[in-house]
């Protein structure tokens, strides 16, 4: 074999540092589940981090050989291949997914070398890292990757539009940001009030005939012609995810976790906008939305719809997640009437503005990107970026 495994002592444990093996699924699944509490089946992990559409992700693990033999991976390092497109140049960027190391070796120093170790190595493949979620486990993720010279870039923001008027009040207080929560009696008071508010919400008009608006699944979905939208208009999106076939199927059609709605945007036969709906809860996330020219009233037009076919459906609300400091896809939520409960929360409170934590990007040197890659508003993400588990519930790093 011409894997190369080293073995060191320290802390008086002995371990094993090595890329992943076929049958190592078993033993990373274990920890993932005493990490996360979530069972995660061969078929899944597979897909995820095996047949991606790149190739095998880079997973580098940690074994401490003197544990219990069902015990002995301690720590993990992990990069799922991301196609990201700068302004039309395509780059695979290595997204960190499934950190993680076992509550029985935190704070003894020894995941830190690991990831550096690796994160050296793995620049051969890779010229951009990401994390999309460096926030959890009290930020540990985020201060381990600005170590690594990784910059703070920016945070999620939510935006949604309730479906059904009459959304109970008590629905409402998990919409709130952390810091209403914590007060039981304001967040009850607060949920009252905007309960109130919403039952207003008008059904917005349909501007896009029956004939020119098409639904697929996941099994009849022209991936083909979303990726001809995506040529031709890549080099309008600024940095985003490139959106070519390879990708897209692996993401999405042969995604283990959820069966995707697509809605297609026609005009004359041609494919000019779709959006990719995903159902968790009664709620659709949309996982992606996409338009030719960029063209606000297209975007405008697909929100509609997504908002009347949610109704006819009984779906309770819609919601979007994009990067808060680019502001083209959060202005388009709000002209279709989609709102942020933390952001209007936070301006009435006068929440000073904080330091990005979720967000973290690396770019190596010497990558040819003529223009600013730092402006948040040269970004455009979606949930496109993400993992693909479900959308509900928290995402480990």
């Amino acid at each position: 074999s011409n894997i190369l495994c080293s073995f060191t002592r320290r802390n008086k444990i002995d371990k094993i540092q090595r890329p992943y093996r076929p049958g190592d699924e078993t033993h990373i699944n274990r920890l993932y589940k005493l990490v996360t509490g979530r069972n995660r089946s061969y078929d899944e992990y597979i897909w995820e981090w095996v047949n991606t559409w790149d190739g095998q992700g880079g997973i580098w693990l940690v074994f401490d050989t003197e544990r219990n033999t069902e015990d002995q991976l301690i720590a993990q390092y992990s990069l799922i291949p991301t196609p990201l497109s700068f302004f039309g140049q395509k780059y695979i960027a290595g997204k960190t997914e499934n950190c993680m190391s076992h509550p029985d070796i935190r704070g003894k120093g020894i995941y830190f070398p690991h990831e550096k170790k690796y994160f050296e190595e793995a620049k051969n493949r890779f010229k951009i890292f990401i994390t999309t979620t460096g926030n959890v486990a009290k930020g540990a993720p985020g201060r381990i990757r600005e170590k690594l010279g990784y910059c703070a870039f920016d945070d999620w923001i939510s935006y949604r539009v309730l479906i059904k008027s009459q959304l109970p009040s008590d629905d409402l207080i998990p919409m709130f940001p952390s810091f209403i929560k914590k007060n039981q009696m304001l967040g009850k008071i607060l949920a009252y009030f905007y309960s109130i508010l919403l039952r207003g919400i008008p059904q917005p008009p349909n501007f896009i005939s029956a004939n020119k608006l098409k639904i697929f699944n996941d099994v009849d979905v022209p991936i083909t012609q979303i990726e001809d939208l995506w040529e031709r208009n890549k080099s309008r999106y600024g940095i985003t995810v490139d959106r070519s076939a390879p990708y897209l199927n692996w993401r999405l059609k042969e995604n283990p976790y959820h069966n995707h709605i697509f809605l297609c945007y026609y005009d004359n036969d041609k494919l000019i906008g779709y959006v990719v709906l995903v159902l968790e809860l009664n709620t659709f996330h949309i996982i992606d939305i996409f338009a030719d020219g960029k063209k606000k009233q297209i975007f405008r037009n697909l929100l509609n719809a997504v908002r009347k076919y949610a109704f006819q459906k009984g779906i309770v609300q819609v919601k979007c997640n994009t990067i808060k400091r680019s502001k083209f896809l959060v202005s388009v939520l709000k002209s279709a009437g989609f709102f942020n409960m933390g952001g209007l929360l936070n301006e009435f409170f006068r929440k000073k503005p904080i330091k990005p934590k979720q967000l973290f990007i690396y770019i190596s040197e010497g990558i040819d990107i003529k223009r600013n890659p730092w402006n948040n508003e040269n970004w455009y993400l979606t949930d496109l970026v993400k993992e693909g588990r479900p959308y509900t519930v928290r995402r480990n790093v």
